[in-house]
């Protein structure tokens, strides 16, 4: 009968050990959802958690990490990172919400925040808040989520660091939506990326700097030398092939010589002042100097049939 007993204790265990969501270990505490799905081809919206923070003061808990696991026949898993805490919520700035790792295949889940609402109690004179975090499924897809938090974890919010896990919430319909493929992450304390796989990468906002801080409003700017095989630059503005037109007006060889006399530089060629402050654009500066090399060999043209014709004029004198 002890033996008896004994076992079934075991298997009361087993059985609550298998039905446990949550864990803590020394205060780094993590949940696991239920599986929240999309009905068919319906997107479905759930409010996975509520957080609560203090609007100003600094507190602990700032940083839940959230990872999505697509398990309707798919391998899809996304880990994103919310990051809520002083200068990001409290005091200035707002929550940050960011994907910083994307694997495998069928990505039909995001995480979305917000928006925050006043709670009614307080810290210091400033209001605490409430974060809602949602978790949106479309497309046949089924997820489980697992958060780790260091909140205290309640059935209500209602002050800060504190945060309510809905393990199985009830959905909401939305529209259908693309999940993020684009990673966020912060690159300062790595100092390294890497893009690999085929297909394209996309920076889809911004400017980037390479060897500098400051792009000057260029959405590629390099700091120092740079190499490639081949580059190719295509104009908006007309290539100046309308020069060899019959009505088009070149400036004269006495003009363009009065012009470098008094500006020291070609007609429409910037000065080495300009090129030092602003410097030049390829595309344009390609174009400017054909457009010289065109005048010039018109002119050639010009000098040389008149030379023909002078020879032919010297030839008749020598005759007579």
């Amino acid at each position: 009968m002890k033996k008896i007993l004994t076992i079934c204790f075991l298997l009361i265990c087993c059985f609550k050990g298998f039905s446990q969501s949550s864990t803590d270990q020394n205060g780094l505490r993590t949940t696991v959802t239920n599986s929240l799905s999309a009905v068919n081809e319906q997107a479905m919206r759930y409010e996975i958690a509520r957080i609560g923070y203090n609007s100003y003061h600094w507190q602990s808990g700032g940083l839940v990490i959230i990872e999505l696991f697509n398990r309707a026949y798919k391998t899809g898993y996304e880990k994103y990172i919310l990051e809520n805490g002083y200068g990001q919520g409290a005091n200035s700035g707002t929550p940050a919400l960011k994907l910083v790792e994307s694997a495998g295949i069928g990505h039909d889940g995001r995480i979305s925040i917000g928006p925050t609402s006043d709670l009614t109690t307080s810290l210091g004179g400033y209001v605490n808040k409430s974060l809602p975090v949602y978790l949106d499924v479309k497309d046949y897809s089924t997820y489980i989520v697992k958060l780790t938090y260091l909140q205290d974890k309640v059935e209500q919010v209602v002050d800060l660091n504190q945060i309510k896990v809905n393990v199985a919430p009830a959905g909401t319909p939305i529209p259908s939506f693309s999940a993020p493929s684009i990673l966020d992450n912060n690159l300062s304390s790595s100092k390294n990326l890497m893009v690999t796989g085929d297909g394209n990468h996309y920076i889809s906002n911004g400017n980037l700097a390479i060897g500098t801080t400051d792009p000057r409003g260029y959405k590629l700017a390099v700091g120092g030398n740079m190499i490639a095989e081949s580059v190719k630059v295509q104009l908006k503005s007309a290539w100046p092939d309308y020069v060899f037109k019959d009505d088009y007006k070149f400036t004269s060889l006495q003009e363009t010589e009065k012009h470098i006399k008094e500006k020291g530089h070609l007609p429409g060629i910037p000065s080495a002042a300009e090129v030092k402050s602003e410097g030049i654009d390829l595309g344009e500066m390609n174009a400017r100097l054909l457009k010289k090399i065109e005048e010039m060999t018109l002119q050639m043209i010009d000098l040389n049939n008149n030379v023909k014709k002078l020879q032919t004029e010297v030839n008749h004198l020598k005759r007579k």
